[in-house]
């Protein structure tokens, strides 16, 4: 039941596959068709050409004997003109009369024109037969082909319907279909002739030959382009070249130009500073000239007036309602001969002596103390108009006229020196370091000020120190209470356009300054103002 089920279904694929064959069988039917049609055409094609070579050849044949008639007249007028000239007029007319009558065609020349037409005809009608039998062998084998496909379309036919019907199994219906496929092939190989084969080859190659050139032309257009568009992109990049060089050559004459004007401004910044180096030198060495002159004039002041020293001082301060003495010692006139004139110079005079002088700032590394009226100032909370050392300024004692300084005389403790006025300052401290020679210390230890200003980098004078009554600087330096330990709130203020900001390093009570006096060597104990009298 199983294996009649299965031939059944095997027998219906095999039965669509036929119909599809039979709709192959149909199609070539109608091919044969429009065949036989063409055959008929061709036959009609044959007898139409039969019939104009044949009216062509009858045409020939009339030209032909025209010609024979024609040289054959010529013939006859040569010989009748070459025996005129021995003849009477009679005879002349008795031959013209017989020329007329021989220009009719002869027998012979109609029977050879005849036969030569005819086998004319009979070589076409041949060639015609050939070609004709040719044709017929052509439909023959074509409708023996048509046989065999319907033939072989019956007998698959006949194969499925007794699958069907379970007459035969599906693999012999295979190979009944195999052996009719095997056998219409090679009956179209046999009947195929050359000629059919060799036309659709040319025409396969020919089809092949020209989809090559269609091929060969679409690279072609396609290489085309892709050349002129790489051109057009050349010439795009050789413009951009030609701007680029354009470009740089621009920048090199420019850059050329500048590097001839930095070549030009750097000479004359040279020449410049050449020059100047030459004035620094020139005004160092009239400064070192005029420093050697000023102190050579003080140390001929000082010699001549307060003789070759040493020379000491005495300051006598009130601290505590009680008078101390302290007592100076000068540098020696050969090492600071302009500072140690000056300050004897003040000391004679009297600006120590006459008004307030005082001990009026302690910053905590010095005692300054400032000549009369410098209490009564506004810096110090007075009220003072104007310039208070306008006297010493006229009489040329308000500062030294340089910052004389010596190596073997340095800023250390409890020693004396000039800032930059009349001012003087007790060290309390080694501070070399901050009134010595600023040049060897590196500028990132020096504060803005002094970077800037040129005489902040010059050394203070150092003109003398204390050899007695150290304990009273001492005390001064402990006990002297300054605006700065002071709270905010109980720092004194002033209202007013001049305000004028006080520092912290003030003394609260400044220590007033009774005396000041030159100590002679002699053994009289004479003041300075009867060395100024006797000068």
């Amino acid at each position: 039941m199983n294996t009649s089920n299965a031939n059944r279904r095997s027998c219906i694929g095999r039965i669509r596959s036929g119909s599809k064959r039979g709709n192959r069988c149909n199609n070539k039917k109608g091919s044969m068709r429009s065949i036989q049609s063409i055959l008929s055409l061709s036959s009609i094609l044959i007898l139409l050409f039969i019939s104009i070579e044949s009216s062509y050849h009858c045409k020939a044949w009339k030209i032909g004997n025209k010609k024979d008639e024609n040289d054959e007249s010529d013939k006859t007028a040569e010989s009748e003109s070459a025996s005129a000239s021995a003849t009477t007029p009679a005879d002349t007319n008795t031959k013209q009369a017989v020329a007329a009558s021989s220009t009719t065609p002869t027998p012979t020349t109609i029977l050879e024109a005849e036969a030569r037409t005819a086998r004319e005809l009979s070589r076409t009608v041949s060639t015609l037969t050939k070609d004709l039998k040719s044709c017929n062998s052509r439909i023959d084998s074509i409708k023996s082909g048509f046989q065999n496909l319907y033939s072989m379309h019956l007998t698959q036919i006949d194969g499925l319907r007794k699958c069907k019907e379970g007459m035969i199994s599906s693999s012999d219906l295979q190979q009944i279909l195999d052996s009719n496929n095997d056998k219409f092939t090679n009956n179209n190989e046999e009947t195929t002739t050359k000629a059919l084969m060799e036309q659709a080859q040319a025409t396969i190659t020919e089809q092949q030959r020209t989809l090559q050139n269609e091929q060969l032309a679409t690279k072609h257009k396609q290489l085309i382009l892709q050349l002129e568009t790489q051109v057009h992109q050349l010439r795009l990049r050789e413009t951009a070249w030609e701007r680029t060089i354009s470009e740089l050559v621009a920048r090199k004459d420019l850059l050329e130009r500048r590097e001839n004007a930095w070549t030009r401004t750097i000479g004359e910044l040279m020449a410049d500073i050449e020059i100047r180096n030459k004035r620094e030198w020139w005004w160092e060495e009239m400064k070192s000239e005029m420093e050697g002159r000023i102190g050579g004039l003080s140390y001929q002041a000082v010699l001549e007036r307060y003789g070759p020293g040493p020379h000491r001082v005495s300051m006598i301060v009130d601290l505590d309602d009680t008078q101390h003495e302290v007592i100076i010692e000068l540098a020696p006139i050969n090492l600071m001969p302009h500072s140690v004139h000056t300050f004897l110079s003040q000391v004679s005079e009297g600006y120590w002596s006459e008004g307030t002088p005082a001990i009026v700032m302690n910053p905590g590394h010095v005692l300054q103390a400032c000549p009369h009226p410098c209490l009564e100032t506004k810096a110090m909370g007075g009220s003072y108009p104007g310039d208070p050392y306008v006297d010493m300024r006229h009489a040329g004692l308000d500062s030294v006229s340089f910052q004389e300084y010596h190596l073997e005389y340095p800023h250390e403790k409890y020693t004396i020196g000039f800032h930059s006025g009349p001012e003087f300052y007790i060290n309390l401290m080694n501070n070399t370091l901050d009134h010595g020679p600023k040049q060897t210390i590196p500028k990132e230890a020096l504060g803005d000020d002094e970077v800037d200003d040129e005489t902040a980098l010059e050394p203070d004078p150092c003109f003398g120190k204390i050899i007695s009554g150290f304990e009273v600087i001492d005390k001064i330096s402990e006990e002297g209470i300054t605006r700065g330990d002071l709270p905010d709130e109980s720092k004194e203020t002033k209202d007013g356009d001049d305000e004028v900001e006080l520092s912290d390093s003030l003394l609260i009570q400044p220590v007033r300054i009774v005396s000041m006096s030159i100590i002679l060597d002699s053994d009289d104990s004479s003041t300075s103002e009867d060395v100024r009298d006797e000068l």
